[in-house]
């Protein structure tokens, strides 16, 4: 033991000979992957990526974010590092506080490593997560950029834990992003060392979905409640969460349950049909005229809480038309001969669907 701790005094002793920051240009002589460059092109990746988010997230730290993912991958040449592998991060913060970098800096560099595994502490910085969440977009997004994707049990980079890692840190802050635009940045930055396929973009995104939704599941979350937040839109993962709480809270009540049901019709009904331009004249029935006027009443009741994303409260808005969509389907024939009144019927139908899919499509929560 004494041995150990005189080679790490010895190490520590050499390594301050040199800042960090010196270190940075050194970076270009370390791999980070045979197509995808060395560290040094990572990190001004990496600086690039935690400038765009820093702005959106952290606006008043962006040169703080900056720094921070420029220092993030220099303590990888230390001698403390080469000898014990383990610190790295940690031995960085210190090295950064040590050449006076502000402790903000410091203590992202720390903190971008985390979480390190699963159910392991996650940044407590928000700069920190803003470095982590670039690290972590930029090696994902180079790996699909040239194919190394996970399959099976092959999975190289540790895509998965990097996916849950970047999910646990922006649901634990409650970020606000979208996860496209991120991921768009995040490929563009590849485009001078490879050829792009054309489904690179989605093909991640869909990748963080899944594990977003597998996460949910294992920790207890219902299949069906997850899936019908997802499927009408995964882009805000911090809003998915918040609309998956809405309609776990409100699944088990009776109206919900028939009302779930329903728009599974209107799901099969509409299916081909995207228009949703409803034309009042062409109305031949009540039924339908109560629907229409309802369906008005409550878009412009739930479109402010939609907005605020009180998704509980828009959800209780939206289970009163279970009465006239009850009627409606009891008392009109939706395909009736005449093509007009059919189309206007079927917009109908389709403009109602588009009005609840806002929240979650239900019609994945019906249970026979």
């Amino acid at each position: 033991l004494r041995a150990r701790l005189e080679d790490g005094l010895f190490f520590f002793h050499e390594d301050k000979k040199q800042s960090l920051a010196d270190r940075v240009a050194d970076l270009s002589g370390i791999i980070f992957q045979r197509k995808l460059g060395t560290m040094a092109e990572k990190s001004e990746r990496l600086k690039a990526l935690a400038s765009v988010l820093a702005q959106q997230l952290l606006p008043d730290m962006q040169e703080e974010a900056q720094r921070a993912a420029q220092l993030a991958k220099a303590d990888l040449l230390t001698e403390m590092v080469g000898e014990f592998p383990s610190l790295q991060g940690s031995i960085g913060r210190d090295y950064a506080l040590l050449d006076g970098e502000k402790p903000a800096v410091a203590h992202a560099v720390y903190e971008h490593y985390q979480p390190v595994r699963a159910g392991g502490q996650l940044p407590a910085s928000l700069l920190g997560a803003v470095v982590g969440l670039a690290d972590r977009m930029d090696t994902m997004a180079g790996c699909f950029a040239i194919n190394e994707r996970p399959t099976g049990n092959k999975d190289a980079f540790g895509q998965r834990r990097l996916a849950l890692g970047l999910i646990h840190i922006i649901c634990h802050h409650k970020l606000h992003l979208s996860l496209h635009e991120l991921v768009e940045q995040a490929v563009e930055n590849y485009t001078d060392k490879v050829i792009l396929a054309e489904d690179t973009q989605e093909q991640l995104v869909n990748f963080i979905r899944l594990r977003f939704e597998n996460d949910l599941i294992a920790g207890g979350k219902k299949q069906e409640v997850v899936e019908a937040a997802t499927a009408t839109g995964f882009d805000d993962l911090t809003d998915c969460l918040a609309r998956i709480d809405a309609l776990e809270s409100i699944q088990h009540q009776e109206a919900f349950a028939v009302l779930a049901g329903s728009f599974k019709r209107i799901r099969n009904i509409t299916k081909e049909n995207q228009e949703t331009a409803v034309d009042p004249a062409l109305f031949a029935e009540e039924a339908e005229k109560q629907l229409f006027s309802t369906c008005a009443t409550v878009q412009e009741q739930v479109g402010p809480m939609i907005e605020n994303r009180a998704y509980s409260d828009a959800l209780a808005v939206l289970l009163t038309m279970k009465e006239p969509v009850d009627r409606f389907f009891d008392d009109v024939m939706v395909m009736d001969e005449d093509l007009a009144i059919r189309s206007n019927r079927l917009n109908l139908l389709t403009g109602l669907g588009n009005l609840v899919r806002q929240v979650g499509d239900i019609s994945r929560m019906h249970v026979e």
